[in-house]
């Protein structure tokens, strides 16, 4: 059963239900809004800029296009359109995102996540359920 405690939400402001997420060291525990579900605490990983190193892909109800990672983490993750095939998206929307890191485990498949923010043609994506791989494991993934 989950730690809840009623307080004010340091993202949102909203005095509401908060969620205590526990995590194994290295990783910090945290509390989270139920409401906005704020997971910014999580270690974000990131990516670099090589090209085909830091692909991956985005679908939703009109279209399946081509993203550039920007960072990762168990959370979420950010990422910027490509200028070839722009991704129409909006706030609050529901989409599948692959990461396409690994040629199979958990960062090789589809992770629904929801948008939680929009700046020129970057956005962010919260995943419904926040990945098994640890952020060791995914730093590992990342740079070999």
């Amino acid at each position: 059963m989950a730690l809840l405690e009623y307080k004010r939400c340091p993202h949102c402001g909203k005095a509401t239900w908060q969620e205590f997420i526990p995590q194994a060291p290295p990783a910090s525990s945290y509390w989270r809004c139920r409401d906005c579900g704020d997971r910014r605490d999580a270690l974000r990983i990131s990516v670099g800029n090589g090209a085909e190193l830091n692909r991956g892909r985005v679908q939703t109800e009109e279209i399946c296009a081509d993203v550039f990672i920007v960072d990762i983490s168990r959370r979420g993750a950010r990422l910027r359109c490509d200028d070839d095939l722009p991704v129409r998206v909006s706030l609050g929307q529901r989409l599948l995102f692959n990461p396409q890191l690994q040629p199979f485990g958990e960062l090789a498949h589809y992770q629904s996540g929801v948008v939680r923010w929009i700046r020129d043609n970057e956005f962010g994506i919260c995943f419904e359920r926040p990945l098994a791989v640890s952020p060791g494991d995914i730093t590992r993934i990342v740079k070999n």
